[in-house]
């Protein structure tokens, strides 16, 4: 499957040479692969997918029956001088009780998603975009580069136990700024505020979201963050201190990669009031309608930054700190990035991280023990994503449900851009399965998780929208590779009562 968007062709007739020359010259271009750095985000189902390249973001969705991706809209949002793209993701909401008519007389309620685009900022601003490139909000949380943008939402329904209280059930959306400052936005917040401004176009926005922020005053420099959520009163055993670094009431827990030191665990017991976002919605949108029209209008606009009318910054709230209990230091060693793997029961509970650095090391930590569990050696710039695999031979009760979560196999995906091998590993203990030279200049993309607001609504309805076509709920944990010339490739790993065998495929 590829990428594409949609070109007109000149007229048949009156075509000089010239004319000839010029879309000769441009089909070559199109087909050279790509050697530019830019960002990428997907869907859980990998369905949607949002790149942005300096300036501009594009978001397209894969048509299945012609095995492409078609371009759905675009967007932008840089106003100030030098202003650039530094994060994107791509963010489905939950919308329960969408009604479809199916005949004259009957109509069912479907529930779907819908998706957003979060774009974070070299100038530290957050704005969110509608699938089709219209501004929804903008918030200036901090005066510092939007280094990342990650979100934790709770587990799909087949790993959950059926006597579980999903009231314990979380969501967050964790943003990294470059002055090592975390601000933590509360999902269910962020998901309610969407849904006022859709269903009222007077809403100002003031109760856009709530969020917590942070300053992390251990680390020399922070590169990449995750969440892991409060503690649900499960204390960490901790083999390595006499003291526990995640107390059973943490409020909040952070794993934080960089340097000096290389990995951090953070974690808090205070209850912060949460911070609301200050800026105006409608205020906001008001004064941005002449800058949305002027990129509006083409791919790649003439117009130049800082052609629209200044804002005043709002008020930045300060960061408080959070203490540091546990941290692995290496003077040589510079960690780039960490991901967790999916979640296991709940929201809360990740079992594993895999961090990278630039030494070529890729370190499996277990991360309710605190401890390196393995370690890969000669993986250039590695980009790491997960895998899951179901095993459907747990028994089903009378009324066909499973009297037990689903059992799950759990495999780790290592993409090293420098050399362009890719290696598949069964976790934790398992033996490598996969191993691919593919080349320099792939993106190796995750997908997986829930969309937001899904711990908002009951079980039953999840198990509902996951049999819709179109549903990005319900969904494993699985890894898509995009190439330098456009292609996307997935990685299915096929099962027959035991591991036996990799198809590396397109999509």
């Amino acid at each position: 499957m590829g990428l594409v968007c949609g070109r007109t062709h000149p007229p048949v007739n009156n075509v000089t040479e010239a004319d000839l020359e010029a879309e000769a010259e441009a089909e070559r271009q199109r087909q050279t692969p790509t050697k530019e750095s830019y960002l990428v985000s997907a869907s859980p189902s990998g369905r949607h997918l949002v790149l942005a390249y300096k300036t501009k973001f594009v978001t397209v969705e894969a048509n299945p029956g012609e095995g492409e991706y078609s371009a759905t809209g675009q967007g932008s949002g840089c106003d100030a001088v030098d202003e650039t793209i530094t994060a994107i993701l791509c963010l489905p909401r939950f919308v329960p009780s969408l009604r479809k008519r199916l005949c004259v007389c009957v109509c069912v309620c479907v529930d779907c998603s819908e998706m957003y685009v979060m774009v974070g900022y070299s100038t530290g601003w957050l704005r969110i975009f509608s699938e089709t490139g219209t501004l929804v909000t903008a918030q200036l949380l901090e005066i510092a580069p939007l280094l990342s943008i990650k979100m934790r939402t709770p587990p799909p329904i087949f790993k959950v136990v059926p006597s579980k209280d999903t009231n314990e059930e979380d969501e967050e959306i964790t943003l990294l700024f470059g002055s090592n400052t975390v601000v933590s936005i509360d999902g269910q917040s962020l998901w309610t505020g969407l849904r006022a401004s859709e269903r009222d176009l007077s809403y100002d926005g003031t109760r856009a979201f709530s969020y917590k922020k942070w300053t992390f005053q251990q680390q020399q420099d922070v590169r990449d963050v995750v969440s892991l959520g409060p503690c649900q009163g499960h204390p960490l055993d901790q083999p390595l201190l006499t003291t526990r670094v995640f107390s059973s009431s943490a409020t909040a827990r952070f794993l934080a990669v960089g340097t000096e030191p290389m990995l951090s665990f953070y974690a808090t017991q205070d209850t912060v009031r949460p911070l609301m976002s200050a800026m105006s919605m409608a205020t906001y949108m008001v004064s941005r309608v002449v800058p949305m029209f002027s990129y509006a209008r083409s791919w790649w606009p003439s117009s130049t930054p800082g052609s629209g009318p200044s804002l005043s910054h709002p008020p930045i709230e300060p960061a408080l700190p959070i203490p540091c209990p546990l941290f692995f230091s290496d003077a040589c060693r510079h960690m780039t990035q960490i991901s967790v793997s999916p979640v296991v029961s709940n929201s809360q509970h990740h079992a594993l991280a895999v961090t990278s650095d630039v030494l070529g090391r890729v370190i499996l930590w277990d991360v309710e023990a605190v401890e390196m569990v393995r370690m890969w050696k000669g993986v250039r710039d590695a980009t790491c994503g997960w895998i899951e695999v179901t095993q459907d031979t747990l028994p089903h009760t009378e009324d066909g449900e499973r009297e037990r979560p689903l059992r799950v196999l759990l495999f780790l995906v290592m993409y090293s851009t420098r050399r362009g091998s890719l290696k598949i590993v069964q976790m934790r203990h398992g033996r490598q399965v996969g191993f691919f030279h593919l080349g320099p200049g792939w993106h190796l993309v995750q997908c997986g998780g829930e969309p937001l607001g899904s711990s908002m609504v009951s079980i039953e309805r999840r198990r509902m929208a996951m049999e819709e076509e179109q549903s990005e709920c319900g969904g494993l944990a699985k890894c898509i590779l995009i190439g330098p010339g456009g292609e996307v490739r997935n990685i299915v790993i096929t099962l027959q009562g035991h591991l036996r065998g990799i198809l590396y495929k397109s999509v």
